[in-house]
């Protein structure tokens, strides 16, 4: 069985040793359940050994995202790491307003999805509504722009007040309803089916802040069909580890990250009038009718 341990993350910001270790630690750790490897089991020891050279690999491209986005902002961080691992960003549509209360709602289909779109909206204050994780709380300049939503209710609660006040600061803020990752448009079906689980708290937000402008936003095209059908994803059964499978060959893979992300902005929707999630759903399946275009 492996010795290694997840270095202990305290409320400040890492060493940059300390930061590569936890970043390869947890990388690895993500290779392996990927893979269905139980560290119970007396390969897991063995897997991990085979896993720490693309864990750490990864790790030191999301440290050097983490301090581009710290001397340049999202924008410039987001458009490295696109081009790092895929061959680019395609915009199609209008980018979102560059200044006042801003709300983009998109589609999360993983991978580079994020990335894609701190490249695609022109927003200095940009702040992103996330899922707490260790991973991103061990990248300090990414990790302060993001509102952590926590596990329990009152830190979920705190997460969706700071959001609402930055917004009516006039700031501009980027949210995934879904919730977890949802299929590529471009190369998986079931895209449109996973927007009826996308949450009402868009129209929480939205209420609290006031007026503020609403973007939706679909990424599409992060993940590779290559990916996608590798044979080795048939080692797992279940349709959504194949999934996160096929995303972990890909970042493991360069010749899997021959693709182009693309990022469909919708049109602006207003606060007032019908319920804004089922306005944002409406426009989301519309980008998706686009978005799989050529």
């Amino acid at each position: 069985m492996s010795t290694h341990r997840l270095p202990t993350i305290g409320p400040g910001p890492l060493d940059d040793r300390t930061a590569l270790a936890t970043l390869t630690w947890l990388n690895a750790a993500d290779i392996r359940s990927a893979f269905g490897i139980d560290r119970r089991l007396p390969c897991s020891g063995l897997a991990d050994l085979l896993f720490t050279l693309p864990a750490r690999a990864f790790a030191r491209q999301v440290l050097t995202l983490d301090a581009i986005v710290g001397r340049d902002g999202l924008q410039a961080g987001g458009a490295w790491i696109c081009g790092q691992l895929s061959r680019g960003v395609e915009l199609r549509g209008e980018p979102p307003p560059r200044s006042g209360p801003l709300l983009v709602v998109a589609n999360h289909p993983g991978l580079l999805d994020a990335a894609a779109l701190f490249a695609s909206i022109p927003r200095d204050d940009l702040r992103v509504l996330a899922v707490a994780r260790p991973f991103l709380q061990a990248l300090p300049h990414i990790a302060e722009r993001l509102f952590a939503v926590g596990a329990t209710p009152a830190a979920r609660t705190s997460a969706v007040r700071a959001a609402v006040r930055h917004l009516r600061a006039g700031g501009a803020l980027l949210s995934f309803p879904a919730g977890q990752i949802e299929p590529d448009p471009l190369s998986l079906p079931g895209a449109e089916t996973t927007l009826a689980s996308w949450s009402q708290s868009i129209d929480l937000i939205a209420r609290l802040a006031g007026e503020v402008t609403v973007v939706p936003a679909i990424v599409a095209g992060v993940l590779t069909p290559a990916a996608v059908r590798h044979p080795l994803t048939r080692l797992r059964r279940a349709p959504a580890d194949r999934r996160w499978l096929a995303a972990i060959l890909q970042l493991m893979l360069p010749r899997l990250q021959r693709t182009t992300v693309r990022v469909q902005f919708g049109r602006p929707i207003a606060t007032t009038g019908a319920p804004l999630s089922a306005a944002v759903a409406t426009e989301a399946r519309r980008l998706l009718s686009e978005v799989t275009q050529p």
